[in-house]
C-alpha cells in the first residue's frame, strides 16, 4: 500500500475547475474515469478489513455499469441497500456509470419506510452482491449528460412521508471543486468518512475525495463504535476528518484526559463536521485531543441544493461563541437573504435564505407542484431555490442559520418532520395524544405525550422503546414526557406555551473503565436514549422496574451474576453501579467451581446438551432450557477456563473434543441431542461430526443464531482478503523498524512512540488469548478475551462436512446468506426465524417464540428412539 506525502493543499487539482466554471459539458462519470486512470495504481478505498486501487475499481465499476444497463431501463432509478464498505462504495459508482439514478437504501430504515421510498421512486433494489452476480455484457455504455439524473436523495416532507430530491451529474462535479477549494482535498489525502453513505452527506465525501483523487477511508461508526477509530486513524496515516458534532461530542471525551499521553493525530491536517449546529465547545474539544496542529472547518448543505457555505477555522482562529456560522457561500452559488417581498435585506437581517445556482438539484422526485413552488428557473440558465431556511450575514461576509421556517429538525444529518415522529406515537395502544417539538439548537425532539392511564401508563423508557420498532433511531425523541391531557388554548388547538418543560441534564459525562462503558451501551438500549452520562440516574432518565428488570436479566446472561433492584436503587448510576456490578462479578469468580459443563434442568429420558457462545456462561441460557415444553433434562456446557482456571481451547475443533467428552461422561452412547448458541452452534455441528464418524446416532442438530462471520462468509465461498492481508502487511512494516521512518522531530517521535504502543497492546491481546483461562482476569476483560478469541476460532473454523440434518432458529435480525449453509454441511438445512436480536432472543421475553421453535424442532423425532 502506497503512503503520499502528508501536508499542505495540492495544487495540482484533478479536476479541471476553469472548464467546471465555464459551464461546459462536465459529467461525475467522466471525471470519475479520468482521475482513475491517473491514479491507477494508488488506492482508492481502504477499510479496515480491505482495500481496492483506482484501476481495480475503475475495472470493476466499468463492467457492473454494463451489466446494470443491460437488465434495467433508462432512466429508471436502482435502489442500492449501502453499509460503509468497498463493495457498497463500487455499486453505488456502478449505477453511476451505468447512466441510471441511484438510490442509497440506508439498512437501519424501518420496512414501511423503505417500501414507500420503492414505490414512490419505481427503482429496482439491488444489494451490491446482486450487482456483483449480474452476468457480463459487451454492450457499451452510453455516457450520460450533464444535466442528467444521478443521485435520487431521500429525506421527510411535509406530510410525514419521504420526498426525493433529483441530482444531476454535473452537481456532483460541482460538489468536488467544493471539496478541493475550501477542504485542499487532493491527491495526497488519504480521507476518513465517518459519515453513514446511505444518506447525502456521506455519499458527498465519496464524490468530494474520489473525484479529487484522494484514498477514501470508510470506518462504520454505526457497527464497530468508536472503539479503535483513534488507533486505527494514527496507523492508516488519515490526512482528514469528516463526520457529525455528535460523533464528536460521543468519541472525544474519553480522549479528553490530561493523564493520557498525545492523543493527537499528527497526520491530520482537517477536520470537517456537517448535519447539524457545531458549537465552539466542538472545536475547542477536537483541538483538545485529535486534531492540536490542523484546521477545522465546518460545512453545511441540504438535499435540495448540495453544498451551501464552509467556515474555516486555523489552529491560530478564535473561536465564537455558540454556534459556528456556516461561513462563506459554496462555489459557483450565489446565497441571498431576502424578506417577505423577494428583495435583498442589508448585512445583520434575518430572512428566508435564496440560493441561485447552476448546480442544484433538478427537483422533486413525481412532485412537480412541490418543484415548481421550490425552484425557479432563471433566464442565464441558473436556478433559483428557495430554502425555507432562515439566515443573516455578518459584516464579515459570514453567513448564519437561524433556523427552518417550517418544523422540521435536523438530526444527525437526518432532516426529520415532528409530524411524522406524532403519528408513530399516537400508533402506540396507550396513546391518547402527542404533541413534537424539536430544538434545532441542540439538534433533538421533545415529546409530550398524553396516554390512558386506564390502560396503561408508560415510562418514558418504554415509550421510546417502543418507537424504535417503527422509527428510525435518529427519530426518537431524546426527551418524552408523559401526561394525562395536553393543554390546548381556546380554539382546541395545543397550547404549546404551557407544556411542562423537560427536566433539566447536565453535562454528560462519558464511561471511565470497561465496566461503565459496557453499562452505558446497556442502559442506552434499555433506555432507548443515546447518550447516558456516567453521573446521570437510572430513574430520572425515565427507567421503570419493567426497564429495570430487563437491563438486570441481560447482565445475568452475560456475567452469570445476580442483582436485584434495591442495588440498582442504592446505586443509581452507571459510576455507581459499576462498582456493584465489579463486586458481583469478583464474589462469582471466587466461588466459580471452573466445570465446564452444568445442569441447567433436572428430568428423565435422554438429556440434552446446550453449547454456549463466545466469552457466555452456560448458566445464560438458563430461561432456554428452563422454559422448554420436555421433561428431559438440560446440560449447559461452556468454555474451560471462563471460570476457574484451566487452559482454554483455541479451535472449533478442539472446543468439540472438550465438549464429547463432557457429554460422554454424562451419556457414554447415543442417540444424542446437541444444541448450540452462536459460536457454541459451530461446536455443536462439530461434535456431532465427529460423534458420528465414531459411531454414534446423532438424532438432532439443533444450531441458535448462528452467525457466520465475513472472513468465514470469504473462505467458504472461495474469496481471497487480499485487503486484509495488505492492512496486517502494512502494520506489521509500521512497527517493525521505526528508523525507517521518515524524520519529522518530536513529531515524529511521538507517532512513532504510538505506533509502538499500538503494536503493544496487539500483543498483549495475543498473550492474553493464548493464556485464556490460565489467568484471572477481570470479568469485562475476560468477557472480552474469550470474545474475541471465539472470533478468532470462528475465522479459522474449517468445517469437517457434517452430513447430518441442521435445524437453526434464527432472529429475524440475522441477515447471514443461508446459502453460505451448504459449504458447512452436506446435510439438510431448516431454517426458522424468531422474534428479537442476537442477545434478546434467548431471553425474556423474546425466549418464548424461542421455545416454541426448539420444542418443535425436538419433537420430529421421537424420544427414545433408537441409537
Amino acid at each position: 500500500m502506497t503512503h503520499c506525502a502528508h501536508g499542505a493543499d495540492d495544487d495540482s487539482p484533478p479536476v479541471d475547475l476553469d472548464t467546471v466554471r465555464r459551464g461546459l459539458p462536465e459529467t461525475a462519470v467522466a471525471h470519475w474515469r479520468a482521475v482513475a486512470a491517473a491514479r491507477a495504481d494508488e488506492i482508492a478505498i481502504l477499510t479496515p478489513e480491505a482495500s481496492i486501487g483506482f484501476a481495480e475499481a475503475l475495472a470493476h465499476t466499468e463492467d457492473r455499469a454494463r451489466a446494470i444497463a443491460a437488465v434495467t431501463d433508462a432512466g429508471r432509478p436502482v435502489a442500492v441497500d449501502t453499509e460503509s464498505d468497498v463493495d457498497s462504495v463500487l455499486a453505488l459508482l456502478s449505477v453511476l456509470m451505468s447512466g441510471r439514478p441511484v438510490i442509497m437504501l440506508d439498512p437501519l430504515l424501518p420496512d414501511d419506510r423503505r417500501e414507500h421510498i420503492l414505490q414512490l421512486s419505481g427503482a429496482i433494489p439491488m444489494s451490491p452482491a446482486r450487482i456483483n452476480e449480474l452476468p457480463s455484457s459487451a454492450e457499451p455504455l452510453a455516457d450520460p449528460a450533464p444535466d442528467d439524473p444521478a443521485v435520487v436523495i431521500f429525506t421527510s416532507g411535509s406530510t410525514g412521508k419521504p420526498k426525493g430530491v433529483i441530482h444531476s451529474q454535473r452537481g456532483w462535479v460541482n460538489q468536488a471543486v467544493d471539496a478541493h477549494e475550501f477542504m485542499g482535498l487532493g491527491l495526497a489525502d488519504r480521507a476518513a468518512v465517518l459519515l453513514p453513505l446511505s444518506f447525502g452527506a456521506g455519499f458527498d465525501c465519496l464524490i468530494m475525495t474520489l473525484l479529487n483523487g484522494a484514498t477514501m477511508m470508510l470506518w462504520d461508526v454505526r457497527r464497530r463504535t468508536t472503539t479503535g477509530l483513534r488507533d486505527w486513524l494514527d496507523t492508516t496515516d488519515a490526512t482528514t476528518l469528516h463526520c457529525t458534532p455528535s460523533l464528536l461530542r460521543s468519541w472525544l471525551p474519553d480522549l479528553d484526559d490530561p493523564d493520557l499521553d498525545d492523543t493527537s493525530l499528527h497526520s491530520l491536517r482537517l477536520a470537517s463536521t456537517c448535519g447539524e449546529p457545531v458549537t465552539a465547545a466542538d472545536v475547542a474539544l477536537l483541538r483538545r485531543t485529535v486534531l492540536r496542529h490542523g484546521v477545522f472547518c465546518s460545512w453545511s448543505g441540504s438535499s435540495e441544493m448540495g453544498d451551501l457555505a464552509f467556515n474555516r477555522f486555523p489552529p491560530e482562529r478564535d473561536l465564537p461563541s455558540g454556534p459556528i456560522p456556516v461561513g462563506t457561500p459554496a462555489s459557483n452559488k450565489q446565497v441571498r437573504i431576502v424578506g417577505e417581498d423577494g428583495g435583498d435585506l442589508p448585512a445583520g437581517t434575518a430572512g428566508e435564505i435564496v440560493v441561485e445556482s447552476a448546480y442544484l438539484a433538478l427537483g422533486y422526485l413525481n412532485d412537480a407542484d412541490l418543484t415548481a413552488r421550490r425552484f425557479v428557473a432563471l433566464d442565464d440558465g441558473r436556478t433559483r431555490l428557495h430554502t425555507g431556511d432562515l439566515g443573516r450575514f455578518d459584516d464579515a461576509g459570514h453567513l448564519h442559520l437561524l433556523g427552518r421556517r417550517d418544523d422540521a429538525v435536523k438530526i444527525r444529518g437526518y432532516l426529520v418532520e415532528p409530524i411524522e415522529v406524532e403519528a408513530a406515537l399516537r400508533a402506540l395502544p396507550w396513546t391518547v395524544d402527542a404533541v413534537v417539538t424539536g430544538d434545532r439548537d441542540a439538534g433533538r425532539l421533545i415529546a409530550h405525550v398524553a396516554v390512558d392511564r386506564e390502560k396503561w401508563s408508560p415510562s418514558p423508557a418504554e415509550i421510546r422503546i417502543a418507537l424504535a420498532k417503527t422509527l428510525a433511531p435518529w427519530m426518537i425523541p431524546r426527551d418524552v414526557v408523559v401526561m394525562t391531557e395536553l393543554p390546548r388554548t381556546e380554539r382546541g388547538k395545543v397550547d404549546r406555551a404551557a407544556l411542562p418543560p423537560v427536566p433539566e441534564r447536565g453535562d454528560v459525562v462519558g464511561p471511565h473503565g470497561p465496566t461503565e462503558a459496557m453499562l452505558t451501551l446497556l442502559w442506552q438500549d434499555t433506555l432507548g436514549m443515546d447518550p447516558v452520562g456516567r453521573d446521570e440516574d437510572f430513574i430520572s432518565l425515565g427507567g421503570d422496574s419493567l426497564a429495570a428488570r430487563t437491563m438486570l436479566a441481560d447482565l445475568e446472561h452475560r456475567f452469570g451474576v445476580r442483582l436485584d433492584t434495591a442495588m440498582l436503587s442504592a446505586a443509581p448510576t452507571i459510576a455507581e453501579f459499576a462498582r456493584v456490578l465489579d463486586a458481583a462479578n469478583d464474589e462469582r469468580a471466587r466461588t466459580a467451581t471452573g466445570n465446564t459443563m452444568v445442569q441447567l434442568r433436572t428430568g428423565a429420558s435422554e438429556p440434552i446438551f446446550v453449547i454456549a457462545g463466545a466469552g457466555s456462561l452456560a448458566t445464560s441460557l438458563t430461561p432456554l432450557a428452563r422454559a422448554l415444553d420436555t421433561e428431559r433434562p438440560v446440560y449447559g456446557i461452556q468454555a474451560r477456563g471462563i471460570e476457574g482456571r484451566g487452559r482454554t481451547d483455541h479451535s472449533i475443533a478442539a472446543a468439540a473434543r472438550r465438549a464429547i467428552a463432557d457429554i460422554r461422561s454424562v451419556r457414554p452412547r447415543g442417540p444424542y441431542r446437541i444444541c448450540g448458541y452462536s459460536m457454541g452452534g459451530f461446536i455443536a455441528i462439530e461434535a456431532a461430526a465427529a460423534l458420528t464418524r465414531a459411531g454414534h446416532a446423532c438424532e438432532q442438530v439443533i444450531v441458535l443464531d448462528p452467525l457466520i462471520d465475513p472472513i468465514l462468509a470469504d473462505r467458504l465461498v472461495g474469496r481471497e482478503i487480499g485487503g486484509l492481508r495488505r492492512l496486517r502487511a502494512e502494520f506489521a512494516a509500521l512497527t517493525a523498524d521505526h528508523a525507517v521512518l521518515p524524520d519529522r522531530s518530536a513529531t515524529a517521535a511521538a507517532s512513532t512512540r504510538t505506533r509502538f504502543q499500538q503494536a503493544w497492546n496487539l500483543l498483549a491481546m495475543n498473550v492474553l488469548m493464548i493464556t485464556a483461562g490460565l489467568v484471572r482476569l477481570p470479568t469485562t476483560l475476560q468477557w472480552t478475551v474469550f470474545f474475541d478469541l471465539g472470533t478468532r476460532m470462528i475465522r479459522r473454523y474449517r468445517p469437517s462436512g457434517y452430513g447430518g440434518p441442521i435445524h437453526i432458529i434464527r432472529a429475524r435480525t440475522n441477515h447471514d446468506d443461508p446459502a453460505l449453509w451448504t459449504h458447512v454441511t452436506s446435510g439438510e438445512v431448516t431454517f426458522t426465524d424468531v422474534a428479537g436480536d442476537h442477545h434478546s432472543m434467548v431471553r425474556a421475553p423474546y425466549v418464548s417464540e424461542t421455545v416454541t421453535a426448539f420444542d418443535e424442532a425436538l419433537s420430529d423425532v421421537p424420544a427414545g428412539a433408537p441409537s
